[in-house]
């Protein structure tokens, strides 16, 4: 009768912890997915950062910068050099897998691709957008434009 008591209460045991592991695994499951969240979002935003805020493309008139700038003339220059192999390889430390284009939205629509590398095996993405000035230094006058950086993770 006692071994028919414990055998019983080994299974109500091992019942109830099955539930609290069920539990537990889940809420862990909600909090990885949650910080995979926030770092991916963080990843894209660093990503947005160093992209705006690229020398390359900035746009600066006797020492002094304007936030948020990109010189169209630079856009274009930058634009046909990544287009060599070799040269979109040195930024990939930079960006790691992204994909990276500016778009002219008023006066007129114009875009410029300036990085893009997709991995192989497709993963979550992430799309961060932020307004930028285009400065055209022809024309000396500013229009009003969108920097939308993909990462994937």
């Amino acid at each position: 009768m006692k071994m028919f008591e414990t055998i019983a209460v080994l299974i109500v045991f091992f019942f109830l912890l099955a539930i609290i592991s069920v539990f537990y695994l889940s809420a862990q499951r909600s909090s990885i997915t949650d910080e995979s969240t926030r770092l991916g979002e963080g990843l894209a935003l660093q990503t947005v950062f160093k992209a705006l805020y690229l020398p390359e493309l900035d746009c600066s008139f006797l020492l002094s910068q304007k936030d948020n700038c990109m010189d169209v003339l630079k856009l274009k220059s930058f634009e046909a050099r990544l287009q060599d192999e070799s040269v979109s390889a040195g930024y990939f430390e930079e960006f790691k897998d992204a994909r990276i284009a500016v778009s002219e939205i008023f006066p007129r629509k114009q875009s410029w691709l300036l990085y893009k590398h997709e991995p192989s095996v497709r993963a979550s993405e992430q799309v961060t957008q932020s307004p930028v000035l285009l400065y055209d230094g022809r024309t000396d006058s500013y229009a009003f434009g969108v920097i939308e950086v993909r990462t994937y993770a």
